[in-house]
């Protein structure tokens, strides 16, 4: 069913809708885009009504459940238009009419069941498949540009802290491709890249497909360029109610890799993360906790 197609059916029987039901059918016409993204229970108070009637709303209009109605608004929303400037308007309007505050909690909560979605059976299935096939890898080259490039160095920056094996593909002048030119059998590229993708890390990607390596992605979509391109796809939301894609879930992805990685490898692990910790500190690379601060006085004098 399309949204249009629901609220042509609840418009026509409004008039008809008992009480606190018909309050809950007033919500969901002047709220679409919070039915598409706030959980039941939090619509329910907005509208000021139990959550039941939530329910039983969705029942009268023929539907299982309520989730029926978020899951038509959540598929309208994604049709939606992916311009930026479209999607700055559509927040600036959410704006005025929830307020700050009902824009961080849609915020929150959007983000929040995103990271539990990385939790459901199929979630788990494709991280600890992921995770296996990072850990038998020769070399893991990690890719990401843009705002996905966070997610790709956070992998490779902590993995360092226990074994050699991760690069991150970035230097200056563009040159980071260069690890590429030896990749092969054996060799694992993880790569971070949503539906609007880097063009440099399409064609990185292709690269190492051609010279024999296994691809696992950390994106958006099957259909994305990257998850068509890939072995394995760690699926993460990113659809946001801000004008931008968020990366939030896919840094969990990452860093649950990163723990079941760990974990594969065993006993070695926390001497090896000890070695390396007791390095930083020698290199002075941490504030230490006893360590008093900088004056910032703002009437500091030039010493003679």
């Amino acid at each position: 069913m399309e949204r249009s197609d629901l609220t042509a059916r609840i418009k026509d029987v409004f008039d008809d809708l008992p009480g606190q039901i018909k309050i809950a059918a007033r919500f969901v016409l002047e709220n679409p885009h919070d039915v598409a993204l706030l959980s039941m229970r939090e619509q329910a108070r907005r509208a000021e009504v139990p959550p039941a009637t939530m329910t039983r709303f969705a029942q009268y209009l023929g539907l299982s459940g309520y989730d029926d109605i978020r899951a038509i608004h959540a598929a309208s929303l994604r049709n939606e238009s992916d311009a930026f400037a479209d999607r700055a308007e559509s927040l600036v309007r959410r704006h005025r009419e929830v307020g700050v505050s009902g824009v961080a909690i849609a915020m929150v909560e959007s983000l929040a069941g995103q990271v539990k979605d990385l939790g459901s059976k199929a979630g788990i299935e494709r991280l600890v498949a992921a995770a296996d096939e990072l850990n038998g890898a020769r070399r893991i080259l990690c890719i990401g540009q843009r705002s996905s490039f966070p997610v790709a160095y956070q992998f490779a920056h902590v993995l360092a802290f226990f074994e050699s094996r991760a690069k991150l593909l970035d230097a200056a002048g563009g040159t980071g491709s260069t690890a590429l030119l030896d990749i092969g059998e054996g060799d694992v590229v993880l790569v971070s890249s949503f539906t609007l993708a880097s063009r440099s890390v399409v064609e990185m990607v292709a690269y190492a497909r051609r010279q024999g390596a296994r691809v696992i992605a950390i994106t958006d979509s099957e259909a994305s360029p990257i998850g068509r391109l890939a072995h394995r796809a760690v699926i993460v939301g990113s659809r946001s109610p801000s004008f931008f894609d968020t990366v939030t879930p896919a840094f969990a992805a990452c860093e649950i890799l990163i723990a079941l990685v760990a974990g594969l490898q065993g006993d070695t692990v926390p001497t090896l993360v000890g070695d390396t910790e007791t390095r930083l500190h020698d290199l002075k690379t941490w504030w230490r906790a006893d360590e008093p601060l900088p004056n910032i006085s703002r009437d500091l004098q030039d010493e003679d």
